[in-house]
């Protein structure tokens, strides 16, 4: 199929859509205004090792990933991290987290600990309890308070949630945030009974839950540039793109110059596409703007061997809001990709920041990372020393799917069904992880392409 596409954004979801297109035998120009490709994709060097700076890996029971990996011939790097599973933190405590889905346990036959007599007696209230839901959108804090209380929802939940979009479970819509959740409350009456009743229906050997490819998910980008500069596509790195449009046609302006083209696809951040497009139709851009977003400091720490006596099983620790610290998750980088650190070294992620915590970003990196230690001393009880650290500050990177974000996205489509040509698509839009993204990409470029 011939034809031309602009694409502006150089993330998964750009560099998705740009394949695609080129695939489909389109003419195709990627613009991002960075130096490289890749977006939240990216690495550092660190006391010798080459580490993420954000996503390590991708959620591998949505296919995207996987199938783009494929599609640029990288079936056999494909690499499951070792199995392991998280803890929760309370009151200087581990707790491993019961069977459930998405922190909803599957019983509430639990051991007191990670919650309190108290919040284990509520969690039977669940079971007693009509259905008491409403049939439209909630947030995920109204659905978890009102079936299993608050303490449910603050130990087991949140923490889940938190680590996941760094949001506040009170404004996170179970419609188009948190789809499980919804799944849950229409299944049945009970959220612990249709959390047991999906465990229940899952296959035995359900295959990896997350997958990465050796090397780093950088080397999948570095992948996706060589086929798209095999198959013609031209890169626009290094410059700040503009929108315009004359009679028919839309023109995206750059350092490079003016490049003119019938279909134009927007993937960047809300905020940034808002500013491309508000002079053309201030409906939609109306609609962007009333899209939240969250800031975190990703830290990466490089420990000496056996600095934090935990065992190589636990894959991370989640920290509920209600302990008072910096830290919100921290992922054992070294448990989870075994030999990642040749010499024994710990590698840890540590994530700072949350929707309405934000007194990180008034720290300068020293300050804060004397905090995330002083921090990790508290959890592990153990001093954490000095030593190689990086600190990666997104600001403003995680879009919030806030209760009412479905009517947000129809306002939108309404007022961009006006403008012919002109597609906007992202992370903000239907999912922020990786594969929703890659599916975003391929979504947009089938308005105007077809398969």
């Amino acid at each position: 199929m011939t034809g031309k596409v602009a694409i502006i954004g150089g993330g998964i979801t750009g560099i998705s859509a740009a394949l695609e297109a080129a695939r489909l035998g389109a003419e195709v120009h990627l613009f991002e205004a960075g130096d490289v490709l890749g977006g939240k994709i990216a690495e550092v060097e660190l006391d010798g090792l080459v580490l993420p700076t954000a996503p390590d890996n991708f959620l591998a029971r949505r296919p995207e990933m996987t199938e783009l990996a494929i599609s640029l011939g990288m079936e056999a790097e494909l690499v499951n991290p070792a199995a392991g599973s998280p803890r929760i933190v309370r009151d200087g405590t581990l707790y491993p987290l019961p069977p459930n889905v998405l922190g909803i346990p599957a019983t509430a036959a639990l051991t007191p600990g990670l919650l309190s007599e108290e919040g284990i007696a509520r969690l039977s209230d669940d079971m007693a309890m009509e259905r008491s839901s409403p049939n439209g959108d909630e947030s995920a804090g109204d659905l978890v308070r009102r079936r299993l209380g608050d303490e449910a929802l603050e130990y087991l939940v949140d923490p889940l949630l938190g680590g996941i979009n760094a949001g506040d479970s009170d404004q996170l819509s179970i419609t188009s945030g948190v789809p499980q959740l919804l799944a849950l409350r229409s299944r049945a009456p009970s959220l612990i009974d249709a959390a047991a009743a999906t465990l229940a229906s899952r296959p035995a050997n359900p295959g990896p839950v997350f997958q990465s490819v050796a090397g780093g998910l950088s080397r999948l980008v570095e992948a996706a540039e060589v086929a798209l500069r095999d198959a013609g596509a031209q890169l626009h790195l290094g410059s700040v793109a503009q929108l315009e449009r004359e009679n028919d046609r839309w023109q995206v302006i750059n350092n490079d110059g003016t490049t003119e083209s019938s279909h134009v696809i927007v993937t960047t951040p809300a905020h940034v596409t808002r500013s491309l497009i508000e002079q053309f139709s201030p409906d939609a851009a109306s609609a962007l703007a009333s899209i939240s977003y969250s800031s975190v400091a990703l830290t990466l720490l490089v420990l000496p061997p056996g600095t934090i006596d935990v065992d190589a099983s636990i894959s991370g620790v989640l920290v509920p809001r209600n302990e008072g610290l910096h830290i919100t998750a921290v992922s054992f980088a070294s448990h989870k990709w075994p030999g990642l650190a040749p010499d024994g070294a710990q590698v840890l992620r540590v994530s700072a920041g949350r929707r309405n915590r934000t007194s990180w970003q008034e720290l300068f990196d020293e300050e804060l990372v004397d905090a995330i230690r002083s921090d990790l001393g508290a959890i592990f009880a153990t001093e954490i020393p000095t030593g190689p650290f990086h600190v990666t500050r997104w600001m403003n990177a995680l879009p919030q799917y806030d209760v009412g974000h479905h009517d947000k996205i129809t306002k939108l489509d309404e007022a961009m069904a006006l403008l012919d040509g002109l597609v906007l698509t992202g992370a903000w839009r239907d999912g922020l992880g990786l594969p929703a993204c890659v599916g975003a990409g391929r979504s947009a470029v089938s308005e105007f392409f077809g398969n």
